[in-house]
């Protein structure tokens, strides 16, 4: 039992030290000491640790004032995103993965122009279409709104299976929902002459 309690404490220690580790390098943006954290320095923790520690790094990543678009001119850092993307709990706090997500999104498109890298980095969002109260619900027209982007970013690198799958989603979406468009009457009269 002893033994059992110096492990407990001896990993809350490790976890403390790592969690203390990840703020300050982002605020100080030490890409390389992320890197080290991430890559190796996590390895002694367990999953549910390793979740945890993923979850701190994108909520303070993303609250940081500094840290974004910067960082994302960093392969080291778009490492670190991708292994801690991989290993999130089932809810970060304010939905801060979705925010990571939007904002390279974003990046990806208007600075880098990497359509292909933007719409797989957005058709991960999580999107909650029945509980209203999670963190991650979205309408079906915003949730339609995610796919309809990430075809359009397919299509500006001709990955048109790619585009038809996301379409195909967002029309499931549309279908599912029960929302009907209205053909404007008023418009079509105006392309006709």
């Amino acid at each position: 039992l002893l033994l059992i309690s110096l492990n407990h404490i001896k990993s809350n220690n490790i976890m403390e030290a790592l969690t203390q580790t990840v703020s300050t390098a982002i605020q100080s943006s030490d890409y390389t000491q992320l890197s080290l954290v991430f890559t190796s320095q996590w390895q002694s923790l367990g999953q549910g640790e390793q979740r945890t520690l993923a979850a701190h790094f994108i909520k303070s990543a993303v609250a940081s004032p500094t840290f974004f678009p910067a960082a994302f001119q960093s392969q080291t850092i778009l490492s670190v995103i991708t292994a801690t993307l991989a290993h999130l709990p089932p809810i970060v706090e304010g939905a801060a993965d979705t925010q990571l997500r939007q904002l390279l999104f974003d990046y990806k498109v208007n600075e880098e122009d990497d359509y292909s890298t933007a719409a797989r980095i957005l058709s991960g969002v999580r999107m909650e279409a029945s509980d209203e109260n999670s963190v991650y619900y979205m309408t079906p027209l915003e949730r339609c709104d995610v796919f309809v982007k990430v075809a359009e970013c397919y299509l500006e690198e001709d990955l048109t299976v790619e585009a038809e799958g996301a379409v195909t989603k967002a029309g499931t979406i549309i279908e599912n929902s029960g929302i009907t468009f209205v053909k404007n009457e008023e418009n079509d009269n105006d392309n006709d002459g």
